[in-house]
């Protein structure tokens, strides 16, 4: 299990803060002006809510967004809506699409002469679908995690150990790819305090790639999906309740 620098997968996962480009009030017609960031993304909370959605941004050189004037977005064939942040830069985004495996998700991005040139991803074999975690955990013995069955190849797999007190990131190998499983030394869990118990989230995260145009100046096509779950570490056994010599309840079979 090799550690994960932090700078590797944020630029996969996060958007910096972005403008509305000058660009969004010309008709383009030239696809080499723009910078596609296309993201299919599934996300699983603590509490099992999911959720997914699309997000398209069309960068121009200074990685600032346009809103194609007289053009669009589509996603096989259905149009994107657009929308605006909350610093003014423009997205188009589709709320609540299926991310289903084996699919190809095709981009049509038209320009004002109605030309339309092709971003591509094919959806993995299989989807992310488990992340197995106890309630609770001895920090000071190796936590055991299981993931099912995950993609071979073409996927790339990275853990976080997220608290109030800091965070770790890990790439899974390839053994443990295969392995379905990894287990987490307890050193990892030096950053937080002992003494006390500690509530982290563990978040386990697959990113695919797909194809660009390359009519345009670069850009990235990506599904990244996401689970989380909750432990609470502790140092030793789950303490029990108070045992007192109480006499068991009994409910009323009335």
């Amino acid at each position: 299990m090799k550690k994960f620098v932090l700078m590797a997968l944020a630029p996969l996962l996060f958007v910096g803060c972005k403008e509305n480009s000058p660009l969004s009030d010309v008709e383009l017609i030239n696809p080499a002006l723009i910078s596609p960031e296309i993201t299919l993304s599934k996300h699983e909370n603590e509490l099992g809510r999911r959720n997914t959605r699309v997000k398209v941004y069309l960068n121009d050189k200074n990685n600032n967004s346009i809103d194609l004037l007289n053009g669009s977005v589509e996603l096989n064939n259905t149009p994107l809506g657009v929308h605006t942040e909350f610093a003014g830069a423009p997205y188009y985004s589709l709320d609540h699409i299926e991310l289903l495996p084996q699919r190809k998700y095709l981009f049509n991005i038209k320009m004002a002469n109605d030309k339309a040139f092709l971003c591509s991803i094919n959806s993995p074999e299989t989807i992310l679908g488990e992340l197995d975690v106890p309630d609770y955990h001895d920090r000071n013995a190796p936590l055991i995690l299981n993931f099912g069955k995950l993609n071979k190849t073409g996927t790339k797999y990275a853990l976080e150990i997220r608290s109030d007190e800091g965070l770790e990131e890990i790439l899974l190998s390839s053994s443990e790819i295969a392995a379905g499983r990894c287990i987490i030394p307890p050193r990892l869990f030096s950053f937080m305090s002992k003494g006390k118990q500690n509530d982290i989230l563990i978040s386990l995260t697959s990113i695919s790639t797909g194809n660009v145009d390359p009519k345009f100046n670069g850009g990235s096509i990506k599904i990244v999906e996401s689970i989380c779950r909750q432990v609470t570490l502790g140092d030793g056994v789950l303490p029990m309740a108070d045992e007192k010599g109480y006499a068991a309840y009994v409910p009323n079979s009335r």
